[in-house]
């Protein structure tokens, strides 16, 4: 059935009627993007004035233009957009206002005249008339069914062109979950990021991230290694949705083929399958959304960065109704998304965690949570979605779990190689059990070329290089590449890529990453103290490369680990300290973050020169050469630094305290000694607030927990309760409920009734029951009503009737 006029009114009158101002912002963006297609769409929160701007050095007319947007337009409301967008960005010179409703030719004229008078600002209009002209084109059917909720039946060619489409997507979207082995996946959960990276109070939930993509947003998703963003990548790929397709695509492959996005996704051979050409998905394209789901913008080889970044903007400017969004590490060449939604993924809950165990292990899923709860460190460790899933598979073996990421890392690579089907195979030509010699050399290529993934005339190389020193030193007669290759994909964790070139590549990079860190801990290791100019050299090529600092990290933690021999434990903190010293000539931070890792003993030979350092830094006069010294000392999470960390969280000054806690998001009360609860006790309610919330807002720490519990204040047990329902700790939050006042319980329960512990279900009911059978206040007792029905209590149908 054919979109009619009316049905597109109607569509546009209950965008205002439901008061939907943010979905109508995301259509004005587009709209606004086509008449001037420099635009650059503003998040959505705290915009100055625009929803999008375009600064004069990008326009033609050499003026900053303007976009805002409105489902109730007024002189007063344009006036008001234009003085704040002109206070925020002086070289506006144009501004577009979009509105759903009417606007007559006189008040047009009038406001034109109006704004260009007062605030010297050049006026042009889309009003309702315009928009529904625009909204009943055919190629605006993507739009209408983005953000208008409106779908056609496409002719029968089209219907068809994207009934093939979808299956094909679906196809492609099947081969990357895969990689997930049919583990159950997580509903993971993201915080909005800031125009300077730190975080708000904003959390969006996969399918809000989804609804952003679906209203032709662009979103930056990024996380440290192993947080999830692959596996958020693949459940949008397979999130249900009524229209729009999904394409999952490896930003490296597609950056390094040269090709436009949809010659490159009609070239695989899912597409292929279905016999679909690059014209055929643009004129999909034309009727159905697209969505592009990028996957690894850190993987990009420097080498290819400049073209990656041109391939970006092409489409972020070609298809500026299709939903973006890139997932990377944070990384220091950020994607070129102008005004995209920034957000970080959330550590995994301690509900969230307990939630996979229990679907991947059933009954036995207590038996591992219990295990990681009494172990503070695999605690920590498995807070990652990557982690998390590998001590699961370690736990179904019955293998031992180690407490370090190289250990876990270490034993699951262990059980591969033991498998009935591979032991033979590895032990066999051409591998003969050195398996290891060959991904650590695959492995330390790739990560010196910053990539994921290296061609098969580089592999046969790398390979080729193993295998004469190999020759050399008497281990194997000989080999072929191809067959060592061939292997290695049969029988390790290397995967040979065939699109759009044959590759091969690791099946994560914390597994390339690894084997990197066995390479690079030997060399280390093999590092002579007074050799200066292999020191330097070591500097150059690893400590000071960004590429290497996820294995660094693991060498880090094999040092703190004691080897049980005397000599063996010299060595490493031998190493662990010419590693710390080779960082605090380049990244401050990083080397108190490595000085941590290391441990103990590593601690002890490098305080005096990191604390010497850290302090000179700290004693320049300018705010970012101290906050970069003091985000170091936190790094360290060593007492050294109390004369300077204890003022600046005991202070008076709220936002002094909330700076520091965010410098680093790792704190740990090992920086205020062993004596940190008379030290704390010490300060104001407000600060031992402030203390409690942020220590508990990022970990799950028993000792924190206890002490808000023992804390006499309602406001620090308050935050201990946020911090603890954020990280969906029960044990701790029971402690913590439990050593409240049934006056401070009942006002938490009615806040939190959905999100306190099953253990004190019948607790929190009594509360809520109790505080409407005592309150005056009716709107009060009502909503408190309607929680109790949502915990399943029955009886309560008087309150509700009562209050209509």
């Amino acid at each position: 059935m054919a979109i009619l006029r009316t049905d597109i009114e109607r569509a546009l009158d209950a965008l205002a009627s439901q008061e939907e101002g943010m979905r109508f912002q995301g259509l004005a963006v587009v709209l606004g993007k086509k008449r001037w297609p420099e635009l650059i769409a503003r998040q959505r929160k705290k915009d100055f004035g625009l929803d999008a701007y375009a600064p004069a050095s990008l326009t033609r007319e050499r003026i900053g233009k303007g976009l805002a947007a409105s489902i109730t337009p007024t002189l007063k409301k344009i006036s008001d957009d234009a003085e704040t967008g002109k206070r925020n960005f002086p070289d506006l010179g144009a501004l577009l206002f979009v509105t759903s409703a009417k606007i007559g030719n006189a008040d047009r004229k009038r406001w034109e005249e109006a704004i260009q008078k007062i605030h010297g600002v050049e006026l042009h209009i889309i009003e309702r008339e315009e928009i529904i002209t625009l909204m009943i084109m055919p190629e605006s059917t993507s739009l209408r069914a983005s953000f208008l909720h409106l779908d056609a039946e496409a002719e029968p060619q089209i219907a068809d062109l994207i009934d093939r489409t979808r299956r094909a997507a679906e196809v492609v979207a099947r081969g990357w979950a895969g990689k997930t082995k049919g583990h159950p996946l997580i509903d993971l959960t993201a915080v909005r990021l800031d125009r300077n990276g730190a975080e708000s109070a904003d959390v969006l939930s996969l399918e809000q991230i989804d609804q952003a993509l679906r209203q032709s947003g662009r979103i930056v998703l990024e996380g440290p290694a192993g947080r999830g963003k692959t596996t958020t990548l693949i459940q949008l790929a397979q999130y249900a949705r009524t229209a729009g397709t999904p394409f999952i695509v490896e930003l490296s492959a597609w950056t390094s083929s040269h090709r436009g996005i949809l010659e490159y996704i009609a070239g695989m051979p899912a597409f292929q399958a279905e016999g679909l050409t690059a014209a055929d998905l643009a004129r999909v394209q034309q009727t159905d959304p697209f969505l592009f789901l990028l996957n690894g913008w850190n993987e990009i080889a420097e080498s290819n960065s400049a073209r990656a970044n041109e391939a970006l903007r092409e489409l972020e400017r070609d298809f500026p109704s299709a939903g973006i969004i890139v997932a990377t590490r944070t990384h220091h060449l950020t994607p070129p998304l102008p005004g995209a939604l920034r957000l970080r993924l959330l550590r995994l809950r301690r509900d969230q965690r307990a939630a996979y165990l229990a679907a991947r292990l059933g009954a036995k899923g207590t038996e591992l949570r219990a295990h990681i709860d009494a172990d503070p460190s695999l605690d920590e460790l498995t807070r990652t979605p990557f982690i998390v899933s590998e001590v699961a598979s370690l736990f179904e073996a019955g293998a031992a779990i180690p407490s370090t990421k190289i250990g876990v890392l270490n034993q699951v690579l262990r059980l591969q190689e033991q498998r009935v089907e591979h032991r033979n195979a590895l032990q066999a030509a051409p591998i003969f059990g050195l398996q290891t010699d060959y991904l650590k050399a695959l492995a330390t290529e790739m990560t010196r070329r910053g990539a994921v993934a290296l061609s098969e005339a580089d592999a046969r190389a790398v390979s080729a290089v193993v295998i004469r020193e190999l020759v050399g030193r008497g281990q194997i007669e000989s080999a072929g590449q191809q067959a060592v290759l061939a292997a290695l994909t049969a029988h390790h964790v290397l995967e040979r890529v065939d699109y759009p070139q044959t590759a091969f590549r690791f099946e994560h990079q914390q597994l390339q990453e690894y084997y990197a860190a066995l390479d690079v801990r030997a060399r280390l290791l093999d590092l002579q103290s007074d050799d200066h100019d292999a020191t330097n050299r070591f500097t150059a090529d690893y400590v000071n490369d960004p590429a290497w600092a996820e294995p660094l990290r693991m060498i880090a933690e094999t040092f703190g680990e004691p080897a049980g021999d005397g000599e063996t434990d010299r060595a490493n903190t031998s190493a662990g300290g010419k590693l710390v010293a080779m960082a605090l000539a380049v990244d401050l931070v990083f080397a108190g973050e490595l000085a941590r890792l290391c441990g103990t003993a590593v601690w002890n030979e490098v305080r005096a020169a990191v604390g010497e350092r850290i302090r000179a830094v700290y004693a320049i006069r300018d705010g970012s050469f101290r906050q970069h010294a003091i985000a170091s000392m936190l790094a360290t999470g060593a007492d050294d630094f109390g004369d300077i960390i204890v003022p600046l969280l005991s202070g008076q000054d709220q936002q002094t305290r909330l700076r520091t806690y965010r410098l680093w998001p790792d704190i740990r009360v090992s920086l205020l000694g062993p004596k940190w609860r008379e030290c704390v006790r010490g300060w104001s309610e407000e600060a031992r607030a402030d203390f409690v919330s942020e220590l508990l807002h990022h970990r799950v720490d028993g000792e924190i927990a206890a002490f808000a519990a023992e804390d006499d204040s309602i406001a620090v047990k308050n935050a201990a309760v946020s911090g603890l329902v954020w990280t969906g700790s029960d044990e701790a939050l029971t402690r913590v409920l439990e050593s409240m006042d049934a006056q401070t319980f009942e006002e938490v329960a009615r806040k939190n009734a959905d999100q306190l512990p099953a253990a004190l279900r019948p607790k929190t009911i009594a509360a809520l029951r109790n505080f409407i059978k005592t309150t005056a206040d009716q709107p009060a007792r009502l909503r408190t009503a309607l929680n109790l029905i949502d915990l399943g209590e029955t009886g309560l149908d008087g309150v509700v009737k009562g209050m209509r």
